[in-house]
Order: C-alpha cells, then structure tokens, then sequence
C-alpha cells in the first residue's frame, strides 16, 4: 500500500502562507523606504522654505553682502533638532552665521535652483540646504551662499514611528488574511471530503454513480470516479456471467462424467465395462471441449475491456493460423485456398483475441462445413478489410443466424459443446468495432466473413 501524502490542505496552506509572507516582507520593506523618503521629502522642503526666506533677505549694499535674520525663519523648523547657517559673500567670506559650517559648495549647480546634501557638523549628521543668490559683482563667482543646516532627528524619528505603525497594521491585517484564508481552505476542501465519506459509507456492492453536486474544479474528479465505477461493475457483472455460465454448463456434464464412472465400477462384464469406459472417454472429451471454450470466452471478454489495441497485419495473422489448423492429421482431402492482396492488410486489433477467433471460424468450418473445400480470402471492401470463409458444406440456416451470435444458444444437428465458438468470434469483433456476417456465394457456397475497420495506414 503506497504510504500516505502530506494533505491538500497542508500543502495549499504552506503554499498560500509563502505566498502572504513573501508579500508582506515585500510590502514592509517598501512601507520603510516610502516612510523614510516621505519624511525626507517633507523635512527637505520645510528646510529649503526656510533656506529661501533666509536668502531673500541677503542683499549687496556698498560693496558687502548684507543679511537681515528674520525671526520667522527658524520658526518652521523642529525644536528638537539643532539648527547651524551661514552666509558666504561671493569671495568666500563668511559674513553672517557659523564660520565653521562649510561643506562642499556645488558652485555649477546653483544656478537651478535650492539643492539639500547630507553631510556632518559637529560630529552630528546634518541635512545642509544650499542656495546660491546672484550678487551684482564681477568676477567668476557672483554667488552668495547661504547655508542652512538641521540635525536628523526629528525626520529620523517620523520615518520610524510611521514605518512601526504601518508595519503593524500590515502584521495584523497579514494575520487576519493568513487565519481567514486557512478557513476558506479548509471550507473550499469540505467536497472533497465529502466525496471520500459518501464512498467510504457505501455498501459493499454498491457501485451506482456519485450523484452529489459538486464545484465545476473536481467536477472531472467525479467524473473519472464514476467512469472507474462503471467499468468495476461492467468486469464485475462479465464474472458474475463467467462463474454463472460455467455452473450451469459444466453441471450435466460433471453429473453425467460421475455417472459413467459409478457404472464402470459397479459392472464386471467385460463388454459392458467397455461401453462405459469408451463413453467416459467421450464425456471427458467433451468436458475439456467444453471447459476450454468457457475459459476463452471469458478471456475473449476480459481483453475486449482491458487490452489496448496495435496495428496488426491481418493477412500475416490468418496465414498463420490457418497454417496452425491445417497442420495436423485430416480425415478427408480438401481443396484449401488461401487469396490475399500484394500488400499488407493492417487493422487495429489484438493479436491473442483475433487469433482466436479465426480459430474458430476455421474449426467451425473443418468440423460442421467443409466436404471438399475450404477457401479464404482477404479483400478490401470501402474501408474495411473482409476476411471471408467459404465451405462447400451444409452452412447455418438463415433462421439461425441471429441466434448462434448469443452464447450457449440450441443448434441443430446434435453439435458437441456449449456452442461458444461463434459467441465468441461476434464478441471479438464487437470489441474491434467491425462485424460477423453470414451469405451464401453464387455456388451455394456457405461463407463467413468478418469485416474490420481499415488502419489509418492502409486509408
């Protein structure tokens, strides 16, 4: 018994949990980045507000920049953070703020406009707003410079507290999510479990199709389910027919077998003793006739349902066994003839089956029909191959011809056996989609002859 998997359930799970977790690490890194730029972003501008306002109040009088500090311009800024500035003329110079505050100056990029770099005062890392104001002066430096800088805690601070608080509600909502998908899991999974109770709490012999409503998704679950069922009940029902026809038949003969061999043992005379012993023989024969035709009528059943089917020369089969059935001694000659096209004759089919069933048209043929003759020939007829028999002997009354198709059917003429032989023959060629045909030829010739669907190879 293969041992048991991890469940649907676990592995749809995991699966799904992979899938949220990955999301939301995916989803919280881009909250803490979006946090961090947007404080960034805000604490910038607010920085470059007061940069610009410090900058309108820097003008040149008397050859000297000259820098009037509002009060309202560190006002916007946060209380908590230390803020530093300076004003540098165009040659340089400090003229207002703190001397030691002077970071690398972009000269080239003054030009467009408010810029903020990071750097350090103070051992502490600042964000320094930098704006250049053109100052009526000759030389290849008409900038003042006037710098602003603020430490970054306050922005540092924000980005933390707005990345802590999303960052839970993302946790939480995760939570909830993963908690209300493993529920609908388990909801979504309630068919299937369904289905494996309403099979398990079924009677032994119950093999009726699945009837419950069930999602479109395992709708072909189902399906398949009762096509297997199905097909359990069709084998089922053929062994049910087997063991049935087998005790029926078999009964009279058994009894009659026991009966000779009670009789032989209770006779002393010798020419009775005799009788009995050659009549025993002919029940014993009769009864190994009779136990090899039900076996393969019942083998004939089985690979109908159970063998697939392969290309097969259907010529090179029948000459085969008719060369098989001719082989052996015969009590009377015969004129045998055997007519097949140049080429091959191939049909889909199963070797074991078809070669039995020739086997029985031919011994039909031999024991019931032939006189003088017996002829087979293969010819192409629309899209079928026509394997035809023809005997010169007294044939199947067309009364007949319907009847000797079913198994065990009454036949004329005080025939040995269970009359399986031509039972058996229809089944094959049911199961190879083709058909068993009986006629008279133009010399009253009785023929048989069995059609099969040509192979895509010979269309």
């Amino acid at each position: 018994m293969k041992m048991r998997g991890t469940s649907l359930y676990t592995r749809l799970a995991i699966r799904v949990a992979l899938v949220l977790g990955i999301s939301g690490v995916v989803l919280l890194a881009a909250v803490v980045l979006f946090t961090r730029f947007a404080a960034n972003d805000a604490y910038d501008r607010i920085l470059t507000g007061s940069a610009l306002q410090l900058a309108e109040n820097t003008w040149y009088e008397n050859g000297r920049v000259n820098v009037d500090i509002p009060i309202s311009t560190f006002s916007m800024l946060t209380a908590s953070d230390q803020v530093f500035y300076a004003v540098l003329d165009p040659s340089g110079r400090v003229v207002a703020g703190d001397p030691e505050l002077k970071p690398t100056i972009p000269f080239e990029r003054l030009k467009d406009g408010p810029l903020v770099v990071q750097g350090t005062y103070a051992e502490l890392p600042v964000s320094i707003a930098i704006v250049g104001r053109r100052m009526p002066v000759e030389g290849a430096n008409p900038w003042a410079v006037i710098m602003l800088a603020q430490t970054n805690h306050a922005r540092h601070s924000i980005a933390k507290n707005l990345g802590i608080n999303t960052s839970i509600l993302i946790i939480t909502m995760g939570i909830v999510t993963v908690v209300a998908a493993l529920f609908t899991l388990r909801q979504a999974l309630d068919p299937l479990k369904s289905i494996g109770t309403t099979i398990q709490n079924r009677e032994m012999n119950d093999l009726s199709p699945l009837t419950q409503v069930v999602p479109a998704e395992i709708h072909t679950l189902v399906a398949s389910i009762n096509e297997f069922m199905r097909r359990l009940e069709v084998h089922r029902s053929m062994m049910r027919g087997v063991i049935g026809d087998a005790a029926h038949q078999l009964r009279t003969p058994v009894a009659a077998l026991l009966s000779q061999m009670e009789l032989l043992s209770l006779n002393a005379n010798e020419a009775t003793r005799g009788y009995h012993l050659a009549r025993l023989q002919d029940l014993t024969r009769n009864l190994g006739a009779l136990v090899n035709q039900l076996i393969n009528h019942a083998m004939v059943q089985f690979r109908a349902e159970s063998i697939a089917l392969e290309s097969i020369d259907l010529a090179e089969l029948a000459r085969e066994v008719m060369a098989e059935k001719l082989s052996g001694p015969l009590h009377h000659d015969l004129d045998f003839g055997f007519l097949t096209p140049d080429h091959g004759c191939h049909i889909q089919g199963d070797s074991i089956a078809l070669r039995e069933a020739l086997k029985n048209v031919i011994d039909n043929a031999l024991k019931y029909g032939s006189k003088t003759l017996l002829h087979m020939e293969i010819r192409r007829v629309a899209a079928f191959w026509e394997l035809r028999v023809e005997d010169d002997g007294p044939g199947i009354a067309e009364s007949q011809w319907d009847q000797v198709r079913k198994p065990f059917a009454a036949r004329d003429g005080n025939r040995e056996g269970a009359s399986l032989g031509l039972a058996i023959v229809n089944a094959v060629m049911t199961a190879h989609r083709g058909n068993m045909q009986f006629s008279w030829s133009e010399n009253r010739h009785f023929v048989t002859s069995l059609n099969f669907p040509v192979s895509t190879g010979n269309a």
